[in-house]
């Protein structure tokens, strides 16, 4: 198992973003007035730590997605602090005494709203056996440093077990994208007849197949302990993409898709006697030879279907994705053929 989401939030002092309050009136002005949708907020907080379960992960490279409109979270809001710990990043780092202006003004704010009972007293700490304070945690997975400070809501309070209705607030679904994530896929491994060592033959179809069990599905299970929430996510083989690396060249079946059959086996092996011209059910046919050490980027790619089940009954699937291998493969032009 793995853990992740802790250590990098152990020692960045809280920082308050107050761009926006820049801008508004001060508290109780005529025209505007300062109040939680003008702050925005990052913490360093210590969020409860997500539990990755991989024993039913594989061994290969991650996923691609194939959507162009979904990927994993760039950050997420977790159980951070209990109220005494909140109380004491406050006190280290909320002082309005260093700021002028708006700046200020927004601190006096976060302490009434936190300490002053507008709508918390003392930080919450008659619910501190209820409940935590929920802030940001950065993806460290996300390239765009921008992105991953995308969770910008200040800490919110959540009674144990709830599933606050924030979005990217850790609930099933979000770890069910965070377990995505970490999906990991064994090698497109197919076998060729003729073999690929060997080289391929023009006009001649090449047999592409994978044996009984070659390809079989994998999961990731996500869990917030503390939450009592989890979700795990299922990456299913179901089809093979064979694509030639040539415009001089067929597919069979003519899409290039050859499905995967419930034992994970895909196509048939070549059985030596089969009539030359015997189209095989997963395979392509090279219509030109490569020629001075030249060759054919032959790509050999899995879609994998991603499916989800959370620990409160919910579920539902993801973005498909694929993970490719390429071969390099040759091609000769001879007069006559003999099978292995």
């Amino acid at each position: 198992m793995r853990r992740l989401g802790q250590a990098a939030w152990l020692t960045p002092p809280l920082v308050l973003l107050l761009a926006g309050a820049a801008a508004a009136d001060p508290i109780g002005r005529a025209g505007g007035g300062l109040d939680e949708q003008d702050l925005s907020a990052t913490a360093a907080a210590n969020p409860e730590t997500i539990v990755f379960d991989e024993r039913r992960n594989g061994d290969g490279g991650p996923l691609t997605t194939t959507s162009r409109n979904w990927s994993p979270p760039p950050c997420w809001y977790a159980p951070s602090w209990s109220p005494e710990q909140l109380r004491d990043l406050a006190e280290d780092s909320w002082d309005p005494s260093e700021q002028t202006g708006h700046a200020a003004a927004a601190l006096g704010w976060m302490w009434n709203h936190y300490e002053g009972g507008d709508p918390y007293t003392d930080f919450n700490a008659e619910e501190a056996e209820n409940g935590m304070w929920w802030g940001p945690v950065e993806n460290p997975n996300e390239p765009d440093p921008l992105l991953r400070m995308d969770c910008s809501e200040i800490p919110f309070w959540v009674e144990t077990g709830v599933v606050p209705d924030v979005e990217r607030a850790l609930s099933p679904a979000v770890l069910a994208e965070l377990a995505y994530e970490r999906i990991r896929v064994p090698d497109t491994e197919v076998a060729l007849s003729p073999p690929e060592a060997a080289g391929q033959v023009v006009n001649l179809p090449t047999w592409v197949w994978a044996e009984a069990g070659d390809y079989a599905p994998v999961a990731v299970t996500a869990t917030l302990t503390s939450w009592d929430l989890s979700a795990t996510t299922t990456a299913t083989p179901t089809a093979l993409r064979i694509e030639p690396g040539t415009p001089d060249a067929e597919t069979h079946p003519a899409s290039g898709d050859c499905p995967i059959a419930a034992d994970g086996s895909v196509g048939a092996p070549f059985v030596p006697g089969v009539d030359e011209d015997t189209t095989p059910p997963c395979g392509l046919t090279y219509l030109r030879a490569t020629a001075g050490g030249a060759s054919y980027p032959l790509t050999a790619s899995i879609t994998w279907t991603i499916t989800w089940e959370g620990s409160d009954g919910s579920g539902g699937t993801l973005p498909d994705a694929t993970f490719a291998t390429t071969h390099d493969v040759q091609v000769n032009e001879i007069q006559s053929v003999v099978r292995p």
